[in-house]
């Protein structure tokens, strides 16, 4: 019910403050796991993709935020859960894969950090190879998402356009074995993120 409410407020508010719009958003499933994996380019992306999907989403936030008593009560009621980024954190990698095997919708981002005013495909050095990971374990389906700003940068009362991809079925990923089906597995992904961007520049 506080997801709800937090949502419903949130909605409204965001929307016109970040003037979002919206395609593709059906390409989500309506039931069962599905990965949203998007470009990162603000602190605030998961909310905004919160209020734009009916369905809840579940994400990943950096451990240092639930050590602020108030803030930790609320991110956890959004469905966050901490990560240590900075080491291999087993707890959270086991947390996103009972996440996707309960069937609900988990958002990775693929480059782990935020690439503000950067085109997604010349931060390719971040990508992580997590996505990859949860994906092959999970054999979980993914939607690309790209967020397309005026220099690929969030700014108040400027467009917000957020670009939901086709889903890459599970199976897809089948294809990639060896020591390197990780960083291949999320190497697609970013791809399929990328061409959303391509497009959507070439179409502006």
């Amino acid at each position: 019910m506080f997801y709800k409410i937090v949502r419903f407020i949130f909605a409204w508010i965001f929307r016109i403050v970040y003037r979002i719009h919206t395609s593709g958003v059906e390409n989500i499933p309506n039931e069962g796991a599905c990965i949203i994996a998007p470009n990162h380019i603000s602190a605030i992306d998961p909310i905004i993709l919160g209020v734009i999907e009916r369905r809840q989403i579940r994400f990943l936030a950096k451990a240092e935020l639930f050590r602020i008593p108030i803030l930790r009560g609320i991110i956890k009621a959004l469905g966050a859960f901490p990560v240590n980024r900075d080491a291999g954190d087993i707890t959270a990698i086991k947390h996103t894969l009972e996440v996707l095997d309960g069937g609900e919708l988990l958002c990775v981002f693929p480059q782990g950090t935020r690439c503000p005013s950067t085109p997604v495909r010349e931060t390719l050095p971040k990508l992580k190879s997590g996505v990859g990971f949860m994906t092959l374990r999970a054999h979980a389906p993914v939607v690309p998402v790209y967020f397309k700003t005026k220099s690929n940068k969030l700014r108040l009362f400027g467009r917000t356009d957020v670009i939901f991809g086709k889903m890459i079925p599970a199976d897809e990923f089948a294809k990639f074995n060896g020591r390197t089906k990780y960083a291949d597995a999320s190497t697609l992904i970013f791809d399929r993120i990328c061409e959303l961007e391509e497009s959507a520049r070439a179409g502006a």
